[in-house]
């Protein structure tokens, strides 16, 4: 956790994280320590809801944080779209309460810009091993038929239990495990970047990205076994490319021309057999695409 902990200190937005098995347990502990005496209102989906965001709500209850009745969406297809920011804010301005997101990528991104946009700062519940952007400063949300990224703040505090996050379907681990994968191709745009003269390298930065990945990809069967320690440091990966961002204010140190591709086809709605495509997924192809380039 040490590399974790100097990440931590380099973030300018997260405040507090905590990483393991069982750690759901501490969630109450953890709201307490960063937002004393203040209600909180879960936000989760259906699925997230019945996974974590229950239980979220039965120990603040437990432990007598005021609390607003939880946000549950409702839609099936759920996915990071504006309108559903809107419907947040309109939620968030009739209270004080702090938003806790419970979920993965989507429901973290919707909650991160509807805090900022009601000026309160959030807290999330991880529930799957699907994306870096957890931690990341800013949003990505589809407005006007374009996906944009729009400058909000990261969670003050994130807490992942990994007995959770190792049940996770194994689509939304594999999709995490591609978006991580494209900071090889996302580091080697950033050395063409420093060598023509275009943005310059932060060491610090590249170090806390960089370092991480040789152990967090090294081992892809044991993740695809749900194995809680391949699983934990993928985990890690994800989190520490966050805050990396949050460091640089930008995505440079995470995302590259890998990611453009996946950009491009949110803005042609490009779905598979009308379903829509995980970013991960998206990501992959990029990631092979730029690696042959």
């Amino acid at each position: 956790m040490s590399k974790i902990e100097d990440a931590l200190k380099a973030a300018s937005d997260t405040k507090a994280l905590r990483i393991g098995k069982g750690v759901l347990s501490e969630v109450a502990d953890l709201f307490i320590e960063q937002f004393p005496h203040k209600r909180a209102i879960v936000v989760a989906d259906a699925t997230t809801f019945a996974i974590a965001g229950k239980f979220v709500s039965e120990i603040f209850k437990a432990r007598k944080i005021d609390q607003d009745s939880p946000y549950i969406f409702s839609e099936k297809e759920l996915y990071a779209e504006y309108g559903y920011v809107d419907t947040l804010v309109s939620v968030f301005q009739k209270t004080d309460a702090i938003p806790v997101a419970v979920g993965s990528g989507t429901i973290n991104d919707l909650v991160k810009l509807s805090a900022y946009k009601t000026g309160r700062q959030y807290m999330c519940v991880g529930t799957a091993a699907s994306v870096d952007g957890y931690t990341a400063y800013g949003a990505s949300i589809t407005k006007d038929g374009a996906k944009q990224t729009f400058s909000c703040p990261a969670p003050q505090a994130w807490l992942g239990d990994t007995a959770i996050i190792c049940q996770a379907p194994a689509e939304m681990t594999a999709s995490g495990y591609a978006d991580l994968f494209a900071k090889v191709t996302a580091g080697a745009d950033w050395i063409l970047a420093d060598a023509m003269g275009v943005e310059a390298i932060d060491k610090t930065v590249w170090s806390i990205v960089q370092d991480c990945l040789p152990k967090a990809l090294g081992n892809p069967q044991a993740i695809y076994d749900r194995d809680p320690q391949a699983i934990g440091d993928l985990v890690e990966g994800l989190i520490l490319s966050g805050f990396a961002m949050q460091a640089h204010r930008s995505s440079r140190p995470a995302s590259g021309a890998d990611h453009q591709f996946s950009h491009l086809w949110n803005m042609e709605h490009h779905t598979n057999h009308g379903e829509r495509i995980s970013h991960g997924f998206q990501v992959s192809i990029g990631t092979l695409a730029s690696t042959a380039l």
